[in-house]
């Protein structure tokens, strides 16, 4: 026998599932004889109320702060999509998000987390955190004074924080490597180029990259440059006076469609060209032959995800089933890119 829900009772009376679910946690907003109706049909097809929906209806309002950088953005609208999805499904129990956007260097972090744990405005703090010691150590200090604190995209292991959603990065800069071995040839000098910022997720690309480097024995020499997007002119002419004996290029950070422009303007002999994620302009480069692949790590499922593992812990004290929901790698090229623009 099918269980009774208020999805259910809603198709059989043809109103919308807000309207019955309103009225059965009497949460108000709706007509006396709505009401005598959904009431009479939830009786009629032995209804019984979910304990939890009942609790998450008397529970107090909980506010919760998404702490994010803007760069790329392209990345980071198909975070705060995820975050709107699951968001959507889930604010009618009194559970509601400010997102914050500062720039992403430690201390315009460190700024922001500390307003928002002192403010007494929020109940908990959902972060992708730069990384560096003071602010892991204001994460520890969250958690012990009992500030519930998740992290996504990038993490901050050390810092005892309730969960962590994103990609294992090592494993991508493993992944960075094998990609470029494969589409070189004969000679194989490798160019990395990553963020400004000395994050734990540039540390495990870098790493993971290096590591297969040292294994792989036809790998000649890899570089390892720097892009920041806050002096993009001064840093694409670095980059670019560095890598003419490059055969292959890695973009550990967000910089993959501004490589690609320096790439298509550089003449003939162009290097191999790996990066992260996807947008119109970089599937364009693809279209082009510019880029050889991307590495994807689902943005929409991680904003999704961290926002139910916060839900999940303040709303409901469940705690997250594991510290770490790793997303898969997935590589695209030209024959599956058109599945990953938006």
């Amino acid at each position: 026998m099918m269980k009774v829900t208020a999805k259910s009772i809603a198709k059989e009376l043809n109103l919308s599932h807000a309207t019955v679910d309103r009225v059965l946690h009497n949460r108000g907003g709706v007509s006396p004889k709505t009401i005598k109706k959904v009431m009479e049909k939830a009786k009629e097809l032995n209804y019984t109320p979910n304990k939890s929906a009942s609790f998450l209806a008397k529970k107090k309002q909980v506010n919760v702060a998404f702490v994010f950088p803007k760069y790329p953005e392209y990345f980071w609208r198909e975070i705060e999509m995820g975050i709107k999805k699951a968001l959507d499904d889930l604010q009618d129990y009194g559970f509601h998000i400010e997102v914050l956007k500062p720039p992403h260097t430690i201390e315009k972090q460190l700024e922001v987390v500390q307003e928002v744990i002192q403010s007494e405005k929020f109940d908990g703090l959902v972060i992708c955190p730069t990384d560096g010691i003071p602010l892991t150590n204001i994460i520890e200090t969250g958690i012990k004074e009992e500030f519930p604190i998740f992290t996504f995209n990038n993490d901050s292991p050390t810092s005892k924080r309730i969960s962590y959603v994103g990609a294992n990065y090592y494993d991508a800069g493993r992944l960075a490597g094998e990609l470029l071995v494969k589409f070189t040839n004969n000679s194989k000098k490798f160019a990395v180029i990553t963020d400004e910022q000395d994050t734990f997720q540039m540390k495990q690309k870098r790493s993971g990259f290096e590591e297969y480097a040292l294994e792989n024995k036809s790998i000649d020499f890899v570089k390892i440059l720097k892009y920041d997007n806050r002096n993009a002119e001064e840093s694409l002419a670095n980059i670019k006076s560095n890598i003419n004996d490059v055969d292959g290029i890695y973009v550990a950070c967000g910089a993959l469609a501004e490589m690609s422009g320096l790439i298509e303007n550089s003449g003939d002999t162009r290097p191999i060209l790996i990066g992260h994620d996807m947008s119109k302009t970089i599937y364009q480069y693809l279209e082009k032959d510019i880029v050889s692949a991307a590495i994807c790590q689902d943005p929409f499922y991680q904003g999704s995800m961290a926002l139910r593992l916060a839900f999940d812990y303040l709303m409901l004290d469940k705690e997250p089933e594991r510290k770490e929901h790793i997303v898969k790698l997935e590589i695209v090229t030209t024959g599956n890119a058109k599945y990953y623009v938006q």
